[in-house]
């Protein structure tokens, strides 16, 4: 589709998906959901719409929301823009007396205007997991190994899970006794890994001298498992502190997994202060300039949905996937079959493509009217495997003519024969 057609036609931020674009989507979705549901987690779909509440904890994220009005009451709704509140909202009212811990998976479309590696994108596709009603580091381990296994399974190969703790640099905030001006300025520095503009920022801070070196050396909170040696001996304040044991408590988990390969640090990531309380991750990919997973812990989250529960999960961005795994291999001798019947009564030609679909086979009718070269074209095009020819001559027979796209004769045999050779496991 040119470039010309997707500015006249579509809103900037939108795809269309055609023909193997979607199979290889598709492809992906349930290889995930394959491995959702051998963890034991159950699928939900959420309702599209929502009621439209205003997020009170960051302007930002709320103006990524699309709202539209109610036509029955006249209130504002919103498209969903993010699954885990959704779901938090519906273990507190829905699921509220359902026996815990609640192991709940979806795979959906997500509606927010963002920008993503300088391109606004308006809907994404996302497959993801909730663990709600533990509070274990066991269950932040094991959301981490769903997604490490999630990303093995769909042929990924070259990818890092970063680690993290919501609480690591939260603690070091609150010992500094920063304004909110303070918080977002340092947050942005931290959040460009400028070095420079928090020395500048941090001069002058009188409380918690420990804590403001630390800050000063960001690229010593970047690494394997020694950033937590580090930081434990050298963060000074004990919510951190706290964060750091955790994590190492997740490390050791993680290799009973055998996943530690793949496992780095970065305590200076910190995603959403008001969202994650706990361990948090990232999954990287090479030749992918944004997070393809993220998740983490966000009990204080649950709290706002009237549940005393605690919730660990994580997201796919399926979009950002289908672009780096390879297109999946199709099954061991399945080829396609354009059927192409001149005969007046089609019997054949719909026999022949049913027991072919019967047997796990693509097979397609050829109904338009057209010359034969027109119908091998066709199926050059469109990427057919062989064409099967009924009654080329008008001879009534029973027999079909097999030829590749190309045109070339493989056979000519009857119906039983050809289904005879390709159920043995044969080729024609």
């Amino acid at each position: 589709m040119s470039s010309i057609f997707q500015r006249k036609i579509l809103p900037s931020g939108s795809k269309v998906f055609v023909g193997e674009e979607v199979k290889k989507k598709r492809d992906i979705e349930e290889q995930i959901r394959g491995i959702f549901s051998l963890w034991g987690f159950k699928e939900i779909i959420t309702p599209s719409f929502e009621f439209y509440a205003p997020d009170t904890e960051s302007d930002s994220r709320d103006s990524e929301v699309f709202k539209t009005v109610d036509l029955e009451t006249g209130n504002l709704l919103s498209l969903r823009s993010d699954v885990t509140p959704q779901i938090a909202r519906i273990a507190g009212t829905f699921l509220e007396s359902a026996p815990r811990p609640l192991r709940l998976s979806y795979v959906t479309n997500v509606f927010r205007y963002m920008n993503v590696s300088g391109t606004y994108q308006r809907e994404f596709l996302q497959a993801g997991v909730e663990l709600i009603g533990l509070m274990s580091l066991e269950a932040d381990a094991e959301v981490i190994a769903v997604a490490v296994e999630c990303l093995r399974k769909i042929g990924v190969k070259d990818f890092k899970i970063s680690l993290s703790h919501g609480g690591f640099l939260a603690g070091i905030f609150n010992v500094l006794d920063l304004t909110q001006e303070d918080k977002i300025k340092i947050s942005d520095a931290i959040s460009r890994r400028d070095e420079t503009s928090l020395a500048q920022l941090l001069r002058g801070k009188k409380n918690g001298q420990k804590d403001v070196n630390i800050l000063k050396n960001l690229s010593r909170l970047f690494g394997d498992s020694s950033v937590l040696d580090f930081a434990e001996k050298t963060v000074g304040n004990a919510t951190s502190k706290k964060a750091v044991k955790e994590l190492k408590r997740v490390y050791g988990i993680l290799d009973l997994y055998g996943l530690t390969e793949q496992i780095v640090f970065d305590l200076a990531d910190f995603r959403d202060f008001n969202y994650y309380t706990g361990v948090i991750f990232e999954g990287f990919v090479s030749g992918v300039g944004t997070p393809v997973c993220g998740g983490g812990r966000y009990d204080r989250l649950l709290k706002n949905f009237g549940t005393d529960d605690l919730g660990t999960g994580f997201a796919i961005d399926l979009d950002s996937l289908s672009s780096v795994v390879s297109d999946s291999k199709q099954e061991e001798n399945k080829k396609s079959f354009l059927v192409v019947d001149f005969s007046s009564s089609k019997k054949i030609g719909i026999e022949i493509s049913r027991k072919l679909r019967e047997l796990g086979y693509v097979a397609s009718r050829d109904i338009m009217r057209r010359e034969l070269n027109d119908s091998l074209t066709f199926a050059r095009e469109s990427n057919f495997d062989y064409c099967l020819v009924i009654d080329r001559q008008n001879s009534n027979s029973k027999k079909i003519q097999v030829l590749t796209s190309s045109g070339a004769e493989v056979i000519i045999s009857s119906i039983d024969e050809i289904v005879d050779i390709l159920e043995g496991g044969g080729s024609l």
